[in-house]
């Protein structure tokens, strides 16, 4: 995990968290076995009161640190509230359920900016710790009630490790599946609790199962050890994840447990060295360090290099592991007010810290400038705060909240394309209430509205053909409403992103530039051609500029300081935009006037003289590098009406 954190040529370095899972599957049903063998029961609050002491106060102490870090590096304008909502659910043991709902996927660019975001599988690990336990006892009790149900404990072991993963691979294929979505997918207890099993399973047929010879240990755990290495090269974000792709670190783990279960081996004794043992003792501690030391070393370096950051994070995990873990871990037994005393002071300062920092993030931290900000890129456009950037193939959804001033008697406006159309949200809404005129939005982001092939290469074939319905429902659905304007708005990034293919036709698709720019126009030409003969109006709106490097903006990396010095802003020569987006624009506007229908071009209210800007005066017009604000969108209402009103 830290070198694919660290950005080694590692594409499913990832997969270290399974083979933890299944060590840890293994580790904690040999250590509870050996108990219930000994002593003929589980001694719960030992148990519980050993792993507190064993994982939290390392926990604690690293988010404590993150979270002032937090209040220093992130920005208020989001990051910092993901990270605090986030250490609040790694205190509680539920952080993968809050980074599931604030961060999004694991992969997702959000991710990168959660200085937490590992913290997920440690509330995982947490989980299992909570509920497994029972399931074992559960089966001996069964087995000591009846000696001829010896073998209930790993049926019963069986049956849940079975279950998950089916589960399992259910969710990695994108079935809808009749659970909570916080319990399945790549952050799911319900979805990883397999990997637990089979590490669990091991250790219960150690009793049954042949102790490995010498050569047959070796053979185990050279191909263990291959098969978990091989799965850090062929998995890769793009794989369907975890289903039945992560049975190769799984297998690859379980077969290094058998493999070091029986004689003295290579395997066995490489993995027994003094080197590997040190590393093995602070790497819990190295995994909890590493990434919040990645993320802010991403965000205050000029030159980030994440393996230097990787590589300097094991110094506190290693001070971690000395002057915290292992003292605490050899404190004599606790109970009673010595215990609370343990559990209060771990607990209490990350957790206020973490709420102090989310309450002052939520309110701007009661500073005017980080309010204005926030009221004006902190919220959602209409459309997409009603989920109208959800469209698919029906065109809006059937509970008409897509549709505003709905009883006015004009001709309706229609908004469609992706979200730069769904940024323009507020002012087609203002145009259409003061000119009396019903406003329908259906958008779908990161779908062109296009009549052509389109194809994002590095999706899946699903994302592809959802985007396809889109474009051909709404066009259908469209034809068939009544005649007013349809405003059409979409990124030209996709013309000219290599990750992106597009087509004149199906199966055609190509990332070359000037092929996807010919599709561009036909295919613009063909929706506006479609759309006027069924009685509709046509205005193209040209994409507004957006800052792409060696001009980036994004907001969510603006720190406090940098708020407040007025420094969250960026400025780009007209010519790179022209530069970056004009052959787009051409297309765009070649495709209006061979369709006869109305280009509208926003750039002169976006940029002043030779330079645009994300701020002008006390104007924050971009939410980000592509997206302008909602007040700024409300600002472009007169041009929007001037535009409507100009095709009739």
């Amino acid at each position: 995990m830290v070198a694919f954190h660290a950005r080694l040529p590692l594409p499913g370095g990832f997969v270290g968290v399974d083979v933890f899972f299944v060590i840890s599957g293994f580790v904690i049903t040999a250590m509870l076995q050996r108990e219930w063998l000994a002593h003929g029961r589980i001694r719960f609050r030992d148990f519980y009161v050993r792993r507190f002491k064993r994982l939290t106060p390392a926990l604690a102490l690293m988010v404590t640190v993150t979270v002032m870090a937090s209040a220093l590096l992130l920005s208020p304008l989001g990051t910092q509230r993901t990270a605090a909502q986030t250490a609040i659910g790694a205190m509680l043991l539920v952080a993968n359920v809050v980074i599931a709902r604030t961060t999004g996927g694991y992969f997702d660019a959000p991710a990168a900016t959660n200085p937490l975001l590992n913290t997920w599988s440690l509330s995982v690990e947490e989980q299992f710790y909570l509920a497994f336990p029972f399931v074992l006892v559960l089966g001996w009790y069964v087995w000591r009630r009846s000696a001829r149900a010896r073998f209930a404990p790993l049926l019963l072991v069986s049956t849940v490790t079975l279950v998950s993963f089916a589960v399992s691979v259910a969710s990695a294929r994108g079935y809808d599946l009749p659970l909570p979505m916080s319990s399945v997918g790549f952050y799911g207890p319900l979805t990883r609790a397999w990997e637990f099993g089979a590490g669990s399973l091991i250790a219960l047929g150690a009793t049954w199962l042949a102790r490995p010879s010498r050569v047959a240990g070796t053979l185990l755990g050279v191909a263990g050890a291959t098969m978990v290495i091989a799965s850090a090269f062929v998995i890769t974000e793009e794989t369907p994840y975890p289903g039945t792709a992560a049975l190769l670190p799984v297998i690859g783990t379980v077969l290094l447990l058998l493999a070091g279960s029986g004689s003295v081996n290579p395997v066995s004794r490489l993995l027994g060295v003094r080197p590997m043992i040190a590393l093995g003792n602070v790497s819990y501690s190295w995994y909890l360090w590493h990434w919040p030391v990645i993320v802010f070393a991403m965000l205050a370096m000029a030159e980030p290099r994440p393996v230097l950051a990787a590589a300097v994070s094991i110094l506190p995990a290693i001070a971690s592991y000395r002057w915290l873990e292992q003292p605490v871990r050899l404190l004599p037994p606790l109970s009673g007010p010595s215990l609370r005393r343990l559990v209060s002071f771990t607990l209490v300062p990350p957790l206020a810290l973490a709420a102090l920092l989310w309450v002052s993030a939520s309110n701007g931290f009661w500073l005017p400038t980080v309010r204005t900000y926030q009221a004006a890129i902190g919220v959602l456009h209409a459309g997409a705060l009603n989920g109208c950037d959800k469209a698919s193939a029906v065109g809006v959804p059937a509970d008409g909240a897509c549709v505003w001033n709905g009883d006015a008697p004009g001709r309706p406006i229609y908004l469609v394309g992706d979200s730069n159309a769904d940024h323009f949200s507020e002012a087609v809404i203002g145009a259409g209430t003061e000119l009396g005129r019903p406003v329908v939005i259906s958008t779908a982001n990161g779908c062109p509205f296009v009549d052509a092939a389109f194809t994002y290469t590095p999706g899946t074939e699903a994302s592809n053909a959802q985007c396809r319905e889109y474009v051909a429902g709404t066009l259908a659905w469209l034809e068939s409403r009544p005649p007013g304007v349809v405003i059409m708005a979409s990124s030209d990034d996709y013309w000219n992103d290599p990750s992106y293919a597009a087509g004149l036709i199906e199966g055609a698709e190509s990332s070359d530039v000037s092929t996807k720019l010919e599709a561009l126009e036909a295919g613009l030409e063909s929706a506006a051609t479609a759309l006027q003969a069924s009685g509709h109006q046509v205005i193209m709106v040209h994409t507004v500029p957006h800052f792409l490097p060696p001009y980036p903006y994004d907001p969510d990396t603006c720190s406090l300081a940098t708020l407040m010095a007025d420094r969250c802003r960026q400025e780009m020569p007209l010519s790179a935009y022209v530069a970056n987006q004009d052959a787009a624009r051409a297309a765009v506007q070649r495709a209006a006037e061979n369709a006869g229908a109305t280009a509208l071009d926003l750039r002169p209210n976006l940029c002043v003289e030779s330079f645009c800007s994300t701020r002008v005066g006390d104007r924050i017009l971009y939410a980000d590098h592509a997206h302008l604000s909602v007040p700024e969108s409300v600002r472009l209402m007169p041009e929007i009406r001037d535009a409507i009103q100009g095709v009739g």
